[in-house]
């Protein structure tokens, strides 16, 4: 009888957590897909173009401003990092678990919410190709 018992309690858990997995679990993988912000800290005064175009890519447009020349990016600057995502994810799918998926009203909502902005973020170089300035607009 306990036995019975026991493979009842096993198989209803095991129902729960793949109605969990097949109808829930948005939300962490709203978070974990996020897009990772490029620290724009990483950047120093004197860098070379060369290096910046290595570290996030080619700009979205070149323009003149005087006699520098600057590179103008659509760039998501602020959110959580990987190892930050990660935990955030992690968090909410054993919250789905233990509230069998109920925890997805909050959580979704929640996520699509504080979804990162791209930000434009100009970076202007002098005649040698060196960084003199970089500009981190507000949210679109």
């Amino acid at each position: 009888m306990a036995t019975q018992i026991r493979i009842q309690c096993l198989r209803a858990g095991l129902l729960a957590l793949c109605l969990d997995l097949f109808f829930c679990g948005c939300s962490p993988v709203m978070e974990a897909t996020r897009p990772t912000p490029v620290d724009t800290s990483q950047f120093a005064v004197g860098e070379s173009r060369v290096q910046v175009v290595e570290a996030i890519g080619a700009p979205t447009a070149s323009v003149k401003n005087g006699d520098q020349s600057c590179d103008v990016y659509k760039l998501y600057t602020r959110g959580p990092g990987g190892v930050g995502k990660g935990v955030i994810a992690a968090g909410e799918g054993a919250a789905d678990v233990v509230t069998l998926g109920l925890a997805e009203v909050l959580f979704t909502p929640l996520e699509a919410g504080t979804r990162n902005a791209k930000h434009t973020v100009t970076f202007c170089y002098d005649k040698d190709g060196k960084l003199v300035s970089l500009n981190d607009a507000p949210p679109e």
